[in-house]
């Protein structure tokens, strides 16, 4: 069954893109990465001036620094004066982030810090949020489904900080479905994560989760076209998580109340799909009447959602009359 979708062409409070002056020089203004680099340099995470290697790879030193600087006033790490770990001598320039970082729990209380050792996307996940106080293992707990294929185990100890990554827009699958958490991450990789970050704590990634929902469901009716039923199910759990983000940021916004059922409606999609491979009639005509009464809502809710919200109610349709036409024939 071949499905189509077109684009959600959801909007909610679209900011236009500001051309910041470069503070560095290998940083052209514009460019991807040009508005998180400054806010590195406004938080005090960076001076400016000078390049910002945006390709080396980040190490714990550097990755300290970025998170400390905008949580710990200058006062109390001035009281810092002395290193517990083996490998930081005391007139190293990361001695009192690295001290700080261990007294907030952002690190562990090891021996040695390995200053120069390089960090992870789930290792850089799990410092960021632990510099902002959110307790990930709380935030969306409702939702414990396989994110991806290299993210399918729910009780992975990074789990729970890629699902809040995927609910505040701050990071996002790659075009091939994978989340990477092992890969060794770059400055300009820390730069975005903490970017993102710090707008979704002000509200300003309601757009981005929107536009995230969106890229998720049309990747979710690609896959089922393709059979790839599993790949689609890890899409579906994503665009629910950005829904839910976008929910939680912006909770009085009709067209994001609607992209939510949306996202709930497409996941029922995906479940009524699977029943119908493992050849179960009842389940595949249950959740085709779920996805149908989701875009019912979607549809009362924003009529700007309505062409989306027909599309998947004539899939679930569809789906729902091939599962009786094989119940009628058994009979």
């Amino acid at each position: 069954m071949r499905f189509i979708l077109l684009s959600l062409a959801i909007a909610v409070g679209v900011v236009p893109t500001v051309l910041l002056a470069a503070s560095f020089s290998d940083i052209p203004k514009g460019s991807s990465l040009s508005a998180a680099v400054e806010h590195l340099v406004t938080i005090g995470a960076v001076s400016a001036g000078g390049t910002f290697r945006s390709s080396e790879k980040l190490t714990r030193a550097q990755a300290v620094k970025m998170l400390i600087v905008a949580t710990v006033k200058d006062a109390e790490l001035q009281k810092i004066t002395s290193s517990t770990f083996t490998d930081v001598s005391e007139g190293a320039w990361y001695m009192r982030y690295a001290e700080a970082a261990k007294m907030r729990k952002i690190v562990a209380s090891s021996a040695a810090f390995n200053p120069d050792g390089s960090v992870s996307k789930a290792a850089f996940l799990k410092m960021l949020l632990l510099s902002k106080k959110i307790d990930s293992s709380l935030s969306f707990s409702d939702i414990r489904l396989p994110l991806s294929s290299d993210l399918s185990n729910v009780s992975e100890w990074h789990y729970p900080f890629f699902r809040y990554a995927l609910a505040t827009a701050t990071t996002a699958a790659t075009q091939d479905g994978l989340l990477s958490p092992s890969r060794e991450i770059t400055r300009g990789d820390a730069a975005l994560l903490i970017y993102r970050f710090d707008e979704y704590a002000v509200g300003k990634r309601a757009q981005a989760l929107l536009s995230q929902t969106e890229s998720e469901i049309a990747r979710v009716l690609r896959l089922l076209d393709d059979g790839k039923i599993q790949d689609a199910e890890y899409a579906s759990t994503r665009a629910l998580l950005s829904a839910r983000g976008a929910l939680t940021s912006h909770p009085n916004e009709a067209i994001v109340q609607g992209v939510l059922k949306i996202a709930k409606g497409f996941q029922s999609l995906v479940f009524s799909y699977k029943a119908g491979r493992d050849r179960n009639a009842e389940d595949v005509i249950k959740y085709a009447k779920e996805a149908y009464a989701a875009a019912e809502k979607a549809e009362a809710i924003s009529r700007s959602l309505e062409g989306v919200a027909r599309r998947m109610q004539t899939i679930a349709k569809t789906m729902a009359e091939e599962a009786r036409k094989v119940e009628n024939s058994k009979k």
